[in-house]
Protein backbone atom coordinates (compact mmCIF):
# COMPACT_ATOMS: atom_id res chain seq x y z
CA UNK A 1 0.00 0.00 0.00
CA UNK A 2 2.75 1.43 0.63
CA UNK A 3 4.15 1.83 -2.16
CA UNK A 4 1.13 2.77 -4.11
CA UNK A 5 0.76 5.78 -2.38
CA UNK A 6 4.49 7.17 -3.47
CA UNK A 7 3.45 6.51 -7.03
CA UNK A 8 0.35 8.56 -7.25
CA UNK A 9 1.84 11.36 -5.52
CA UNK A 10 4.54 11.11 -7.96
CA UNK A 11 2.13 11.18 -10.81
CA UNK A 12 0.39 14.33 -9.56
CA UNK A 13 3.51 16.12 -9.39
CA UNK A 14 4.61 15.08 -13.21
CA UNK A 15 0.65 15.76 -14.13
CA UNK A 16 1.07 19.11 -12.54
CA UNK A 17 4.21 20.68 -13.96
CA UNK A 18 3.83 18.95 -17.48
CA UNK A 19 4.18 22.10 -20.09
CA UNK A 20 5.49 21.01 -23.21
CA UNK A 21 6.25 18.43 -25.80
CA UNK A 22 7.64 15.10 -26.13
CA UNK A 23 10.12 14.26 -29.20
CA UNK A 24 11.07 10.62 -30.11
CA UNK A 25 12.64 8.72 -32.58
CA UNK A 26 14.05 5.54 -33.34
CA UNK A 27 17.05 4.22 -35.76
CA UNK A 28 16.76 2.16 -38.52
CA UNK A 29 14.99 1.99 -42.03
CA UNK A 30 13.42 5.72 -41.35
CA UNK A 31 10.45 4.62 -38.62
CA UNK A 32 7.95 7.69 -37.91
CA UNK A 33 8.85 9.95 -35.55
CA UNK A 34 6.31 10.53 -32.78
CA UNK A 35 5.45 12.94 -30.25
CA UNK A 36 3.02 14.07 -27.56
CA UNK A 37 2.21 17.20 -25.46
CA UNK A 38 1.71 15.05 -22.61
CA UNK A 39 -1.61 15.68 -21.50
CA UNK A 40 -3.31 13.16 -19.36
CA UNK A 41 -0.09 12.13 -18.59
CA UNK A 42 0.86 9.11 -17.91
CA UNK A 43 -2.29 8.29 -20.67
CA UNK A 44 -0.49 9.97 -23.23
CA UNK A 45 -1.39 10.30 -26.98
CA UNK A 46 0.88 9.85 -29.07
CA UNK A 47 1.22 11.82 -32.82
CA UNK A 48 2.97 11.15 -36.16
CA UNK A 49 5.20 12.54 -38.15
CA UNK A 50 7.69 12.75 -40.74
CA UNK A 51 9.62 9.70 -41.55
CA UNK A 52 13.34 9.80 -40.28
CA UNK A 53 16.50 7.73 -39.07
CA UNK A 54 16.74 9.11 -35.14
CA UNK A 55 19.85 7.66 -33.15
CA UNK A 56 19.68 10.96 -30.46
CA UNK A 57 18.14 13.90 -30.19
CA UNK A 58 18.02 16.92 -28.03
CA UNK A 59 16.22 20.10 -28.15
CA UNK A 60 16.70 24.28 -27.84
CA UNK A 61 14.02 26.24 -25.55
CA UNK A 62 12.67 27.96 -28.67
CA UNK A 63 11.63 24.67 -30.05
CA UNK A 64 14.85 23.32 -32.41
CA UNK A 65 15.58 20.26 -32.52
CA UNK A 66 18.89 18.35 -33.10
CA UNK A 67 18.82 14.96 -34.25
CA UNK A 68 21.60 12.66 -34.91
CA UNK A 69 22.17 9.57 -37.22
CA UNK A 70 24.36 7.18 -38.23
CA UNK A 71 26.41 4.28 -36.77
CA UNK A 72 30.58 5.26 -36.17
CA UNK A 73 29.79 8.24 -38.74
CA UNK A 74 27.86 10.79 -37.17
CA UNK A 75 25.39 12.93 -38.98
CA UNK A 76 23.74 16.05 -37.34
CA UNK A 77 20.34 17.46 -38.51
CA UNK A 78 18.58 20.50 -37.61
CA UNK A 79 14.47 20.12 -37.72
CA UNK A 80 11.63 21.07 -35.71
CA UNK A 81 8.55 18.83 -34.66
CA UNK A 82 6.78 19.61 -38.24
CA UNK A 83 9.65 20.58 -40.61
CA UNK A 84 11.74 17.31 -42.39
CA UNK A 85 15.74 17.38 -40.52
CA UNK A 86 17.84 19.05 -42.61
CA UNK A 87 21.98 17.94 -42.31
CA UNK A 88 24.44 20.88 -41.08
CA UNK A 89 27.45 18.85 -40.30
CA UNK A 90 29.13 15.81 -39.56
CA UNK A 91 30.66 15.47 -36.10
CA UNK A 92 34.38 14.54 -35.42
CA UNK A 93 33.10 11.89 -32.76
CA UNK A 94 30.70 9.62 -33.38
CA UNK A 95 27.51 10.01 -30.93
CA UNK A 96 25.49 7.70 -28.51
CA UNK A 97 23.22 10.69 -27.12
CA UNK A 98 22.54 14.38 -27.32
CA UNK A 99 21.86 17.27 -24.71
CA UNK A 100 20.83 20.93 -24.71
CA UNK A 101 21.77 23.53 -22.38
CA UNK A 102 23.53 26.39 -21.25
CA UNK A 103 23.42 27.04 -25.05
CA UNK A 104 25.43 24.33 -26.02
CA UNK A 105 24.89 21.29 -27.87
CA UNK A 106 26.41 18.55 -26.09
CA UNK A 107 26.93 14.61 -26.84
CA UNK A 108 28.08 11.20 -25.25
CA UNK A 109 30.47 9.13 -27.69
CA UNK A 110 30.90 5.64 -26.46
CA UNK A 111 33.54 4.77 -29.47
CA UNK A 112 35.67 7.87 -29.07
CA UNK A 113 39.23 7.31 -28.48
CA UNK A 114 38.23 8.82 -25.19
CA UNK A 115 34.75 8.11 -24.11
CA UNK A 116 33.07 10.88 -22.20
CA UNK A 117 30.94 14.14 -22.88
CA UNK A 118 31.73 16.35 -25.71
CA UNK A 119 30.80 19.90 -26.73
CA UNK A 120 29.71 20.10 -30.11
CA UNK A 121 30.16 22.99 -32.14
CA UNK A 122 27.14 22.76 -34.73
CA UNK A 123 28.61 25.19 -37.63
CA UNK A 124 31.66 22.76 -38.04
CA UNK A 125 30.98 19.33 -36.18
CA UNK A 126 33.65 19.76 -34.08
CA UNK A 127 33.63 17.93 -30.57
CA UNK A 128 35.62 18.42 -27.60
CA UNK A 129 35.91 16.44 -24.66
CA UNK A 130 34.94 18.11 -21.64
CA UNK A 131 34.11 15.36 -18.92
CA UNK A 132 36.34 12.26 -19.13
CA UNK A 133 32.77 10.56 -17.08
CA UNK A 134 33.60 7.03 -18.20
CA UNK A 135 37.40 6.64 -17.25
CA UNK A 136 36.32 7.69 -13.49
CA UNK A 137 33.36 5.51 -13.23
CA UNK A 138 33.36 3.11 -16.10
CA UNK A 139 29.96 3.94 -17.68
CA UNK A 140 28.53 4.72 -20.85
CA UNK A 141 25.70 6.70 -21.20
CA UNK A 142 23.77 6.05 -24.49
CA UNK A 143 20.74 8.26 -22.81
CA UNK A 144 21.84 11.74 -21.76
CA UNK A 145 20.16 15.02 -21.13
CA UNK A 146 20.47 18.85 -19.26
CA UNK A 147 18.22 19.75 -16.67
CA UNK A 148 18.06 23.55 -16.89
CA UNK A 149 16.37 23.71 -13.18
CA UNK A 150 19.27 22.48 -11.26
CA UNK A 151 21.93 23.13 -14.07
CA UNK A 152 22.95 19.31 -14.15
CA UNK A 153 23.46 16.72 -17.16
CA UNK A 154 21.29 13.34 -16.45
CA UNK A 155 22.27 9.85 -17.84
CA UNK A 156 20.97 5.91 -17.59
CA UNK A 157 23.94 3.77 -17.96
CA UNK A 158 23.71 0.30 -18.88
CA UNK A 159 26.73 -0.63 -17.37
CA UNK A 160 28.71 -0.72 -14.43
CA UNK A 161 25.88 0.06 -11.54
CA UNK A 162 23.04 0.22 -14.20
CA UNK A 163 20.30 3.19 -13.14
CA UNK A 164 19.61 7.20 -13.59
CA UNK A 165 22.75 9.15 -12.33
CA UNK A 166 23.20 12.90 -12.25
CA UNK A 167 26.37 14.38 -13.50
CA UNK A 168 27.34 17.73 -12.62
CA UNK A 169 28.36 19.69 -15.94
CA UNK A 170 31.30 21.49 -14.66
CA UNK A 171 32.97 18.42 -12.50
CA UNK A 172 31.42 15.13 -13.55
CA UNK A 173 30.34 14.13 -10.11
CA UNK A 174 28.02 11.64 -10.40
CA UNK A 175 25.32 10.75 -7.75
CA UNK A 176 23.32 7.67 -8.68
CA UNK A 177 19.09 8.69 -8.27
CA UNK A 178 18.14 5.15 -8.73
CA UNK A 179 18.25 1.73 -10.60
CA UNK A 180 17.18 0.70 -13.77
CA UNK A 181 13.64 0.97 -14.91
CA UNK A 182 11.30 -2.10 -13.63
CA UNK A 183 11.54 -3.81 -17.20
CA UNK A 184 12.23 -7.18 -18.31
CA UNK A 185 14.87 -5.37 -20.86
CA UNK A 186 16.04 -2.47 -18.83
CA UNK A 187 18.22 -0.77 -21.87
CA UNK A 188 16.95 2.46 -21.70
CA UNK A 189 18.46 4.40 -25.06
CA UNK A 190 16.54 7.38 -25.29
CA UNK A 191 16.54 10.06 -22.41
CA UNK A 192 14.51 13.56 -22.61
CA UNK A 193 14.54 16.00 -19.59
CA UNK A 194 11.89 18.84 -19.28
CA UNK A 195 10.01 20.41 -16.23
CA UNK A 196 12.29 18.70 -13.61
CA UNK A 197 11.04 15.17 -15.04
CA UNK A 198 12.86 12.53 -16.49
CA UNK A 199 11.60 10.69 -19.87
CA UNK A 200 13.43 7.40 -20.51
CA UNK A 201 12.02 6.71 -24.01
CA UNK A 202 13.79 4.32 -26.83
CA UNK A 203 14.38 1.10 -25.16
CA UNK A 204 16.62 -1.80 -27.33
CA UNK A 205 15.96 -5.59 -27.60
CA UNK A 206 12.08 -6.06 -26.63
CA UNK A 207 8.69 -5.09 -28.24
CA UNK A 208 6.42 -2.96 -26.73
CA UNK A 209 8.31 -1.92 -23.61
CA UNK A 210 6.64 0.87 -22.00
CA UNK A 211 8.56 4.23 -21.64
CA UNK A 212 9.20 5.46 -17.75
CA UNK A 213 9.36 8.85 -16.35
CA UNK A 214 11.25 10.02 -13.33
CA UNK A 215 10.52 12.89 -10.71
CA UNK A 216 14.35 14.76 -10.22
CA UNK A 217 12.45 15.97 -7.36
CA UNK A 218 12.24 12.91 -5.69
CA UNK A 219 15.80 12.59 -5.16
CA UNK A 220 17.98 9.53 -4.63
CA UNK A 221 15.41 6.07 -4.60
CA UNK A 222 12.52 7.63 -5.99
CA UNK A 223 10.48 5.41 -7.97
CA UNK A 224 9.69 4.84 -12.38
CA UNK A 225 6.84 5.81 -13.55
CA UNK A 226 5.60 3.71 -17.05
CA UNK A 227 3.43 5.72 -19.93
CA UNK A 228 2.65 4.45 -23.21
CA UNK A 229 5.27 2.97 -26.05
CA UNK A 230 4.63 4.56 -29.43
CA UNK A 231 6.48 1.93 -30.88
CA UNK A 232 5.02 -1.79 -29.72
CA UNK A 233 6.84 -3.39 -33.02
CA UNK A 234 10.19 -1.91 -32.91
CA UNK A 235 12.83 -2.68 -30.45
CA UNK A 236 16.18 -0.50 -31.38
CA UNK A 237 17.68 2.13 -29.88
CA UNK A 238 17.08 5.66 -30.87
CA UNK A 239 16.88 9.30 -29.36
CA UNK A 240 14.00 11.81 -27.46
CA UNK A 241 14.11 15.33 -26.91
CA UNK A 242 11.31 17.86 -24.94
CA UNK A 243 10.81 21.07 -26.43
CA UNK A 244 9.00 23.56 -23.46
CA UNK A 245 5.77 25.59 -24.07
CA UNK A 246 6.69 28.92 -25.94
CA UNK A 247 6.76 31.68 -22.76
CA UNK A 248 4.04 33.86 -23.83
CA UNK A 249 4.27 37.58 -22.43
CA UNK A 250 2.49 40.52 -22.50
CA UNK A 251 2.84 44.12 -22.32
CA UNK A 252 3.08 46.37 -18.77
CA UNK A 253 3.49 50.33 -19.53
CA UNK A 254 2.41 52.91 -17.02
CA UNK A 255 3.02 56.76 -16.76
CA UNK A 256 4.63 57.90 -13.45
CA UNK A 257 3.87 61.68 -12.15
CA UNK A 258 4.19 63.30 -8.98
CA UNK A 259 2.17 64.28 -6.19
CA UNK A 260 3.09 68.03 -6.59
CA UNK A 261 2.53 68.37 -10.22
CA UNK A 262 0.37 65.34 -11.25
CA UNK A 263 0.41 67.08 -15.11
CA UNK A 264 4.00 66.42 -15.16
CA UNK A 265 5.47 63.66 -15.97
CA UNK A 266 8.58 62.58 -13.74
CA UNK A 267 11.80 61.48 -16.34
CA UNK A 268 14.13 58.93 -14.72
CA UNK A 269 12.45 57.00 -12.02
CA UNK A 270 13.64 53.57 -11.67
CA UNK A 271 10.82 51.17 -12.26
CA UNK A 272 11.45 47.55 -11.30
CA UNK A 273 9.17 44.71 -11.94
CA UNK A 274 9.84 41.55 -10.00
CA UNK A 275 8.77 37.85 -9.68
CA UNK A 276 9.99 34.86 -11.25
CA UNK A 277 12.00 37.50 -13.66
CA UNK A 278 13.19 40.92 -12.96
CA UNK A 279 12.55 43.99 -15.42
CA UNK A 280 13.75 47.59 -14.90
CA UNK A 281 13.89 50.36 -16.74
CA UNK A 282 13.43 54.34 -16.47
CA UNK A 283 10.94 56.13 -17.50
CA UNK A 284 11.06 58.17 -20.72
CA UNK A 285 11.01 62.45 -20.69
CA UNK A 286 7.10 62.41 -20.94
CA UNK A 287 7.31 59.57 -17.62
CA UNK A 288 6.03 56.52 -19.58
CA UNK A 289 7.26 53.37 -18.61
CA UNK A 290 7.09 49.54 -21.01
CA UNK A 291 8.28 46.46 -20.46
CA UNK A 292 7.57 44.65 -23.56
CA UNK A 293 8.07 40.89 -22.97
CA UNK A 294 6.50 40.07 -19.85
CA UNK A 295 5.99 36.51 -18.30
CA UNK A 296 2.77 35.63 -18.25
CA UNK A 297 0.81 33.90 -15.47
CA UNK A 298 2.46 35.30 -12.14
CA UNK A 299 2.56 38.18 -9.60
CA UNK A 300 4.82 40.64 -9.68
CA UNK A 301 5.89 43.38 -7.41
CA UNK A 302 6.01 46.71 -9.01
CA UNK A 303 8.49 49.12 -7.73
CA UNK A 304 9.16 53.09 -8.39
CA UNK A 305 11.47 55.18 -6.55
CA UNK A 306 12.50 58.57 -7.68
CA UNK A 307 14.82 61.22 -5.10
CA UNK A 308 12.71 63.38 -3.28
CA UNK A 309 9.41 61.09 -3.40
CA UNK A 310 8.27 58.28 -1.80
CA UNK A 311 8.85 54.56 -2.58
CA UNK A 312 6.21 53.39 -4.54
CA UNK A 313 4.98 49.75 -4.46
CA UNK A 314 2.37 47.41 -5.66
CA UNK A 315 1.64 43.96 -6.41
CA UNK A 316 0.33 43.59 -9.86
CA UNK A 317 -1.58 39.98 -11.07
CA UNK A 318 -0.20 39.25 -14.86
CA UNK A 319 -2.83 36.86 -17.06
CA UNK A 320 -3.08 36.92 -20.65
CA UNK A 321 -3.74 40.10 -21.49
CA UNK A 322 -1.73 43.38 -22.06
CA UNK A 323 -1.89 45.99 -18.83
CA UNK A 324 -2.11 49.42 -19.23
CA UNK A 325 -1.23 50.75 -15.26
CA UNK A 326 -2.41 54.23 -16.19
CA UNK A 327 -1.47 57.10 -14.19
CA UNK A 328 0.63 56.49 -11.01
CA UNK A 329 1.04 59.20 -8.39
CA UNK A 330 4.18 58.69 -5.86
CA UNK A 331 3.81 61.42 -2.88
CA UNK A 332 6.33 63.74 -2.76
CA UNK A 333 8.93 62.90 0.21
CA UNK A 334 7.30 64.82 3.63
CA UNK A 335 10.53 66.41 5.01
CA UNK A 336 10.03 67.69 8.38
CA UNK A 337 11.19 71.40 9.18
CA UNK A 338 14.47 71.04 10.71
CA UNK A 339 16.21 72.64 14.03
CA UNK A 340 13.45 74.36 15.48
CA UNK A 341 14.20 76.96 18.43
CA UNK A 342 12.45 78.61 21.31
CA UNK A 343 14.09 81.24 22.53
CA UNK A 344 11.99 83.55 25.76
CA UNK A 345 12.95 87.35 25.79
CA UNK A 346 14.94 89.00 28.57
CA UNK A 347 11.08 90.62 29.88
CA UNK A 348 9.38 86.94 30.19
CA UNK A 349 7.05 88.25 27.38
CA UNK A 350 7.28 86.42 24.26
CA UNK A 351 8.81 83.60 22.86
CA UNK A 352 11.18 83.63 19.28
CA UNK A 353 10.51 80.52 17.05
CA UNK A 354 12.75 79.75 14.70
CA UNK A 355 13.50 76.94 12.09
CA UNK A 356 15.24 75.67 8.88
CA UNK A 357 13.24 74.72 5.79
CA UNK A 358 13.64 71.44 4.25
CA UNK A 359 16.49 71.02 1.87
CA UNK A 360 15.52 69.00 -0.78
CA UNK A 361 12.09 70.29 -2.12
CA UNK A 362 9.63 72.95 -1.51
CA UNK A 363 6.79 73.13 0.17
CA UNK A 364 3.16 74.73 0.36
CA UNK A 365 3.65 76.01 3.71
CA UNK A 366 3.85 75.18 7.87
CA UNK A 367 1.22 75.10 10.91
CA UNK A 368 2.59 76.14 14.04
CA UNK A 369 1.41 74.71 17.27
CA UNK A 370 2.27 75.19 21.19
CA UNK A 371 1.75 72.53 24.17
CA UNK A 372 2.58 71.46 27.23
CA UNK A 373 6.08 69.80 27.62
CA UNK A 374 3.66 66.80 28.79
CA UNK A 375 2.42 66.40 25.81
CA UNK A 376 4.63 66.07 23.35
CA UNK A 377 3.49 62.96 21.88
CA UNK A 378 -0.40 63.77 21.98
CA UNK A 379 -1.04 65.76 18.98
CA UNK A 380 -4.79 66.50 20.53
CA UNK A 381 -3.39 68.36 23.02
CA UNK A 382 -1.58 70.81 21.09
CA UNK A 383 -3.03 74.44 20.73
CA UNK A 384 -2.55 75.55 16.84
CA UNK A 385 -1.08 78.85 16.51
CA UNK A 386 -1.32 79.98 13.09
CA UNK A 387 -1.90 78.26 9.55
CA UNK A 388 -0.52 78.85 6.24
CA UNK A 389 2.53 80.39 7.78
CA UNK A 390 5.16 80.05 4.29
CA UNK A 391 7.90 82.19 6.78
CA UNK A 392 10.66 80.58 8.66
CA UNK A 393 10.17 82.39 11.82
CA UNK A 394 7.28 82.77 14.40
CA UNK A 395 7.04 84.94 17.82
CA UNK A 396 4.56 84.16 20.20
CA UNK A 397 3.05 87.27 21.99
CA UNK A 398 0.87 85.61 23.99
CA UNK A 399 3.40 83.66 25.97
CA UNK A 400 3.43 86.88 29.04
CA UNK A 401 -0.95 85.21 30.04
CA UNK A 402 0.40 81.28 30.21
CA UNK A 403 0.24 80.03 33.34
CA UNK A 404 3.78 78.76 34.87
CA UNK A 405 4.51 75.42 33.35
CA UNK A 406 7.00 73.74 30.84
CA UNK A 407 5.70 74.30 27.16
CA UNK A 408 7.29 73.57 23.77
CA UNK A 409 6.20 73.79 20.31
CA UNK A 410 6.06 71.93 17.28
CA UNK A 411 5.99 73.19 13.24
CA UNK A 412 4.43 70.86 10.79
CA UNK A 413 5.49 70.89 6.94
CA UNK A 414 2.46 70.66 4.20
CA UNK A 415 2.89 69.55 1.22
CA UNK A 416 0.44 69.48 -1.70
CA UNK A 417 -2.18 67.17 -2.33
CA UNK A 418 -2.72 66.88 2.00
CA UNK A 419 0.54 65.60 2.08
CA UNK A 420 1.84 66.06 6.16
CA UNK A 421 5.17 65.49 7.42
CA UNK A 422 5.93 64.26 10.93
CA UNK A 423 6.16 67.45 13.55
CA UNK A 424 9.44 69.02 14.16
CA UNK A 425 9.48 69.55 17.94
CA UNK A 426 11.16 72.57 19.84
CA UNK A 427 13.57 72.79 22.80
CA UNK A 428 11.43 73.03 26.27
CA UNK A 429 11.22 76.56 27.53
CA UNK A 430 9.62 77.38 30.99
CA UNK A 431 7.20 80.00 31.74
CA UNK A 432 8.31 81.92 35.05
CA UNK A 433 5.92 83.12 37.57
CA UNK A 434 4.53 87.10 37.11
CA UNK A 435 7.47 88.97 38.58
CA UNK A 436 10.35 86.56 38.40
CA UNK A 437 11.52 87.51 34.43
CA UNK A 438 13.58 89.68 33.42
CA UNK A 439 11.13 92.45 33.20
CA UNK A 440 12.53 93.56 36.47
CA UNK A 441 14.72 96.52 35.95
CA UNK A 442 16.22 96.46 39.16
CA UNK A 443 17.46 93.11 39.15
CA UNK A 444 18.37 91.95 35.50
CA UNK A 445 17.94 94.41 32.28
CA UNK A 446 19.16 94.32 28.84
CA UNK A 447 20.34 90.84 28.31
CA UNK A 448 21.63 90.91 24.57
CA UNK A 449 23.99 91.88 21.75
CA UNK A 450 25.25 94.12 18.94
CA UNK A 451 25.44 93.59 16.39
CA UNK A 452 22.66 90.97 15.68
CA UNK A 453 23.45 89.53 13.55
CA UNK A 454 27.40 89.77 13.46
CA UNK A 455 30.39 89.03 11.87
CA UNK A 456 33.43 88.21 12.97
CA UNK A 457 32.27 89.95 16.55
CA UNK A 458 29.29 90.96 19.07
CA UNK A 459 29.58 92.63 22.28
CA UNK A 460 26.36 90.83 25.02
CA UNK A 461 25.76 93.14 27.53
CA UNK A 462 23.61 92.34 30.92
CA UNK A 463 23.57 93.57 34.57
CA UNK A 464 23.04 91.70 37.74
CA UNK A 465 22.51 92.40 41.59
CA UNK A 466 25.61 94.19 43.38
CA UNK A 467 26.45 91.11 45.56
CA UNK A 468 26.46 88.59 43.19
CA UNK A 469 29.21 86.33 43.51
CA UNK A 470 29.32 83.85 40.75
CA UNK A 471 28.46 84.95 36.99
CA UNK A 472 28.91 83.11 33.88
CA UNK A 473 27.73 83.64 29.98
CA UNK A 474 27.68 80.30 28.63
CA UNK A 475 27.28 80.10 24.73
CA UNK A 476 25.78 77.19 22.72
CA UNK A 477 25.55 76.41 19.22
CA UNK A 478 21.86 75.00 17.54
CA UNK A 479 22.54 71.75 18.44
CA UNK A 480 22.63 72.61 22.04
CA UNK A 481 26.32 71.74 22.27
CA UNK A 482 28.25 74.21 24.90
CA UNK A 483 31.24 76.22 22.71
CA UNK A 484 32.35 78.87 24.36
CA UNK A 485 32.49 80.15 28.20
CA UNK A 486 33.25 83.34 30.23
CA UNK A 487 33.40 83.55 33.57
CA UNK A 488 32.76 87.34 33.84
CA UNK A 489 33.70 88.60 37.30
CA UNK A 490 37.40 87.49 35.94
CA UNK A 491 37.37 88.45 32.49
CA UNK A 492 34.91 91.76 32.50
CA UNK A 493 35.15 95.22 34.22
CA UNK A 494 32.03 96.33 35.72
CA UNK A 495 30.24 99.40 34.69
CA UNK A 496 27.09 100.28 36.78
CA UNK A 497 24.01 100.35 34.99
CA UNK A 498 21.71 101.43 37.52
CA UNK A 499 21.28 101.85 41.57
CA UNK A 500 21.05 98.48 42.65
CA UNK A 501 22.71 96.63 39.77
CA UNK A 502 26.07 96.10 38.08
CA UNK A 503 26.66 96.60 34.12
CA UNK A 504 28.96 94.01 32.41
CA UNK A 505 29.78 93.40 28.56
CA UNK A 506 31.68 90.72 27.04
CA UNK A 507 33.32 90.35 23.38
CA UNK A 508 32.35 87.34 21.69
CA UNK A 509 34.59 86.93 18.57
CA UNK A 510 32.74 83.88 16.88
CA UNK A 511 35.25 81.17 18.49
CA UNK A 512 34.61 77.99 20.58
CA UNK A 513 37.18 76.52 23.77
CA UNK A 514 39.87 75.67 21.36
CA UNK A 515 39.83 79.93 19.59
CA UNK A 516 38.53 78.45 16.67
CA UNK A 517 36.34 80.17 14.57
CA UNK A 518 33.08 78.24 14.65
CA UNK A 519 30.32 77.48 11.51
CA UNK A 520 27.83 80.73 10.54
CA UNK A 521 24.33 80.09 12.63
CA UNK A 522 21.63 80.30 15.46
CA UNK A 523 23.70 80.49 18.80
CA UNK A 524 22.05 80.52 22.27
CA UNK A 525 24.26 82.54 24.68
CA UNK A 526 23.00 82.24 28.69
CA UNK A 527 23.13 84.03 31.73
CA UNK A 528 24.29 82.39 34.84
CA UNK A 529 24.17 84.22 38.23
CA UNK A 530 25.04 82.66 41.83
CA UNK A 531 24.89 79.09 40.00
CA UNK A 532 21.14 79.67 38.61
CA UNK A 533 20.01 80.20 35.09
CA UNK A 534 18.45 83.76 34.90
CA UNK A 535 18.33 84.59 31.02
CA UNK A 536 18.70 83.35 28.04
CA UNK A 537 18.99 85.03 24.03
CA UNK A 538 20.18 84.20 20.53
CA UNK A 539 22.43 85.89 18.04
CA UNK A 540 23.11 85.02 14.76
CA UNK A 541 26.62 84.53 13.33
CA UNK A 542 26.87 85.51 9.18
CA UNK A 543 29.73 85.21 6.91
Amino acid sequence: MKKITIILTLLCLITLTSAGTLFVGLEGSAPPIFSTDMTGFPNVTWTSGYSFDVSGAAATPDGTIYIIEGAFTTHLYEATITSVPQQICTISEDMSSLAYGRDTLWGYSNYASTKGIYSIDTTTGTATLELDVYTGYGFRFFALDYNPVDDLFYGYTEYGANGLYSINIDTGEMIQLTGTIPASNGQGRGMAVGNNTVYLTATRGDDGIPYFAYDIAQGVGGNWVEFPNPYPAYHSTGGAAFIPDPITTIELSGHVVGSDQPEIGLENCDVTLTGDETYQMLTDANGDFLFPEVEQNDDYILEITFEGYDIHTETVAVGTENIDMGTIIINETALPAGNVVAVVNVENTEVSLTWDPPTVRELEFYDVFRFLEANNQNPNEWDLLFSIMDETVYTDTAWAQLDPELYQYAVVAQYTNGIIAEAALSNVVEKLPVGTGMELPETFINLNNYPNPFNPSTTISFSVPQNSDFVNLEIYNIKGQKVKTFDILESASPSPFFADGVGYSIVWNGTDFKDQPVSSGIYLYKLIVNGKTEATNKCLLLK
